[in-house]
């Protein structure tokens, strides 16, 4: 299956997960269904096909190490949680910070995670650049609590925007991580002091974050 294809059966089931018992009106439910049918009927997907695809099994994706002011490490869960995959630090493994999920799904994970962890780098590069040309200084402290602050508002706002996970779902990522001998804890909240000021700064820059799949789909690999 090409990637044109598992983008559209993505899109379709995506499109069929909005239903009136994951929050969706009456009315959305039944314009989300005819949109579904009618992207079906134009790209000739039948329900077996449909049905395969939900079948998919789950893959695990392990990234770099690379991540200033703990960036990837701060958003990974919350990422996972928007995308229906299991993000996590995998350090303990030696992986760094992974993704368990339909590789769909998990592919849509890495791209989001990497092009949020830019978005807070060119955030802060901003922040940074203002408080020179007022006469202030930069020190770790204001550029770290800015970051924190940024990175709070970004996992807010994925938190609000979090899909129903199936249970189906759930199965088949918990099955995956077991397989790899992965057991996910819930982490401890840091209780780092943080510049007020600076993590203000970075709560109101975390507003403009974006999260939808780009429209151009050459930018998502498959995994390796």
């Amino acid at each position: 299956m090409n990637d044109s294809r598992k983008n559209m059966l993505e899109r379709v089931k995506a499109i069929l997960a909005k239903t009136m018992d994951n929050g969706c009106t009456e009315s959305e439910a039944m314009a989300a269904l005819a949109k579904a049918r009618e992207l079906m009927a134009t790209y000739e997907i039948d329900e077996k096909e449909l049905n395969q695809f939900e079948q998919e099994k789950a893959s695990l994706h392990k990234t770099g190490f690379s991540d200033p002011y703990e960036i990837k490490r701060n958003l990974c869960t919350p990422v996972g949680n928007f995308t229906r995959t299991a993000g996590f630090n995998g350090v303990k493994f030696q992986w760094g910070i992974s993704f368990c999920g339909l590789e769909s799904d998990v592919i849509f994970a890495t791209w989001l995670l990497d092009t949020l962890q830019r978005f807070v780098m060119r955030a802060l590069r901003e922040f940074q650049k203002d408080r020179t040309l007022k006469g202030f200084s930069n020190s770790n402290h204001t550029s770290a609590s800015f970051v924190i602050g940024c990175v709070a508002r970004i996992a807010e706002k994925l938190k609000e925007l979090t899909p129903i996970q199936e249970a189906k779902n759930k199965e088949i990522i918990v099955a995956e991580l077991a397989r790899h001998g992965v057991v996910l804890y819930k982490g401890r909240r840091s209780n780092k002091e943080v510049d007020q000021h600076s993590a203000m700064a970075g709560h109101k820059a975390g507003r403009n974050a974006r999260f939808d799949r780009p429209i151009n789909q050459g930018g998502m690999k498959r995994l390796s």
